[in-house]
């Protein structure tokens, strides 16, 4: 009886080991998969890292972002290693200002992209801290945090390029790798020759999808969502984050308009009749006379 109890009583040890253990385990990955998850599909982070004019390091400094559009505020210190970041923004323009004690004070404008992650390093002078030094300039064209291949499209961007029949879809045809589809079969492009249906549209982190066939919704997208009401489109290529990869091709990620501290609004009249359009070359290619409204090879 006595040998029974204690090989039970070992069991049970075991377990409660093992138990702590696992436990252990998960508590380390999650908390070291943490900063990685700090943008989604619907918003964005700026990161950056603090030195001074020798290159050197600058910890405890502190790190104020200011939203253009609606005046929020929030603040972060760098780290003994320089570094900061704010997680989880909402995609727009923000103020950056840095100052530490023995530095000039440094601000500059940031445009945080809808589920990228913006790099802005700060380099502080030597100088009293009142005097503030303006810094201008764009932010770097090759994305070192991430492997994701993405075009980003800006408010004043969308509101510039055309959009033939209203399609929203059609802001991919200006990104890298994409190929127009003007064949037979499901489709509007083609991204790095992978078939069309491979393609994901997500409105607002939602699915704009139809169901059925794993289309995107071109003609429902024209008539519930307009290019008006848009704040910014990012087509994400090679998706290796977390938040992609439910598709092998390319994913529309389109945000929509929200409120800031100024009263805005407009109203316009949309007309697109043969009289203002040319035949497009597929079309003249193939003898078909020119449609009343150009709204591109949407088969």
């Amino acid at each position: 009886m006595n040998s029974f109890w204690s090989f039970s009583q070992d069991r049970s040890t075991n377990k409660s080991t093992h138990y702590r253990r696992l436990i252990c385990v998960l508590l380390i990955a999650v908390s070291m998969a943490l900063p990685a998850v700090g943008q989604s599909v619907v918003t964005g982070d700026a990161v950056g890292t603090v030195t001074d004019p020798s290159g050197a390091i600058v910890a405890g400094a502190t790190v104020t972002l200011t939203s253009s559009d609606t005046g929020a505020t929030q603040f972060v210190v760098s780290g003994a290693n320089g570094f900061y970041r704010f997680a989880l923004l909402k995609p727009g323009q923000y103020r950056l200002t840095v100052k530490q004690n023995g530095f000039k004070s440094t601000s500059q404008a940031l445009l945080v992209s809808v589920g990228q992650i913006t790099t802005s390093n700060v380099t502080l002078e030597l100088g009293a801290t009142s005097e503030v030094v303006e810094v201008t300039g764009a932010p770097p064209l090759i994305e070192t945090e991430n492997a994701n291949l993405a075009t980003t499209y800006s408010t004043n961007q969308l509101q510039q390029l055309p959009v033939p029949g209203g399609d929203i879809t059609s802001y991919a045809y200006s990104a890298p790798g994409v190929t127009m589809n003007n064949a037979s079969g499901y489709g509007n492009f083609s991204s790095y020759g992978l078939p069309s249906t491979s393609n994901l549209f997500t409105t607002n982190g939602s699915d704009n999808m139809y169901v059925y066939l794993n289309l995107n919704n071109t003609g429902a997208s024209n008539l519930s969502l307009g290019a008006n009401e848009l704040d910014q489109i990012s087509i994400v290529q090679n998706g290796y984050t977390a938040q992609y990869g439910r598709q092998a091709g390319a994913q529309m990620n389109a945000t929509t308009k929200s409120g800031t501290n100024s009263f805005h609004g407009n109203a316009s009249y949309w007309w697109n009749g043969s009289s203002l359009n040319a035949n497009d070359w597929f079309s003249n290619n193939a003898g078909t006379p020119r449609p009343f409204a150009i709204s591109g090879p949407l088969r």
